[in-house]
């Protein structure tokens, strides 16, 4: 399922996730060469490093809830779970104080409007406003 894909674990994964990748032929690696980065907890120190990085604020980088693997390991299929409905974001937008997410976007129209689209986020069950750049 993972075959030729790489991720990164925060601490706050638990151990069944990192095996559960393995075993669908993924690697780990650190999270600057990762195709996917999971964590549970976007409060946690490694994960928290991620999001006040200069990859993360230059949109380099997604940090995905773990769950996205046990939503792939229930359907037995990476292409039926939709990958945007676990984004994991800082703790800042989860406790409010924040209510939006820049993301540059190649699918966005060019009508030259920039538009916000709420999104609910299946982890946090809020919407989160993504600006499409």
């Amino acid at each position: 399922m993972f075959r030729k894909k790489s991720a990164w674990f925060s601490s706050s994964v638990p151990q069944g996730c990192h095996n559960f990748w393995i075993l669908e032929g993924g690697s780990i690696t650190g999270w600057r060469a990762a195709d996917y980065l999971f964590s549970e907890d976007a409060s946690c120190p490694d994960t928290r490093r991620i999001f006040e990085s200069r990859d993360y604020l230059w949109n380099n980088v997604v940090v995905f809830h773990s769950l996205f693997l046990s939503a792939c390991e229930k359907r037995q299929s990476v292409k039926s779970v939709c990958i945007g409905h676990y984004v994991l974001p800082p703790a800042s937008v989860q406790d409010g104080e924040c209510n939006y997410m820049y993301i540059d976007s190649l699918d966005a129209p060019l009508c030259g409007h920039l538009q916000d689209y709420p999104v609910s986020n299946m982890f946090t069950g809020k919407n989160i406003y993504y600006h499409l750049l």
